[in-house]
């Protein structure tokens, strides 16, 4: 259970991730696992993973909050090196999501399908800002880039923070709603990372491979 707790703090101090006001709440650890190869739309990157080790994120930890108006999503995983700009064509970056199914149980590992889409949250370093994308099935992401999200990032003692968050409500019929009040019956998370120096990207990531019941605090 991810529960979504109410802060009295404004925006810009919530996206701080170091904040004082994150080091108060609790962590809930959730395990993630690398995404099957079966669920990578292209034969090549299956063939090519096949022996070779990605998603390999073993845990986060996870913080929520919201303020009345804007709802947060605090990650923090161990990483070894910080990869924050891509300098080659065979350089990838440090990345995490949030996800969360737009209809019912929409299918996690396969981003979804046709009638039960997700939406992710998702961060990577190099970006100005995070974009929202939505998916109804691997290899169907479509990004959106003015969906209101903004993030907070910080590197250090081994690894990354990073903070997530939107406004509450939706801001497109293609994202999700999120409100205080919500339990878990309705509303669901997962999270998402990947490692660039391993050369993690696109469904090559480490997931949490069931829909976390999400709580949000009224």
């Amino acid at each position: 259970m991810v529960r979504v707790k109410r802060l009295t703090a404004d925006d810009a101090r919530l996206l701080d991730p170091n904040a004082a006001e994150w080091r108060s709440l609790p962590g809930e650890p959730v395990t993630l696992a690398p995404t099957p190869l079966t669920s990578q739309p292209s034969l090549y990157v299956q063939a090519t993973w096949e022996n070779k080790p990605y998603g390999l994120t073993q845990q986060a930890m996870v913080k929520a909050a919201h303020n009345g108006s804007s709802v947060f999503f605090h990650l923090t995983w161990g990483d070894p090196t910080e990869d924050s700009e891509i300098k080659d064509t065979d350089h990838f970056t440090d990345a995490a999501a949030v996800l969360f199914p737009v209809k019912g149980d929409a299918p996690l590992t396969s981003m979804g399908s046709a009638d039960q889409p997700v939406n992710a949250w998702y961060w990577r370093a190099d970006f100005e800002e995070p974009v929202s994308i939505t998916a109804q099935g691997a290899g169907t992401t479509v990004r959106h880039l003015s969906a209101g999200l903004k993030a907070g990032a910080s590197f250090g003692d081994g690894g990354w923070s990073v903070v997530l968050s939107r406004a509450i409500g939706s801001p497109d019929a293609s994202a999700v709603t999120l409100r205080p009040g919500q339990i878990g019956q309705t509303a669901k998370v997962a999270f998402a990372v990947w490692q660039g120096s391993n050369g993690e990207r696109g469904g090559l990531k480490a997931v949490t491979l069931e829909w976390q019941p999400l709580e949000m605090e009224g």
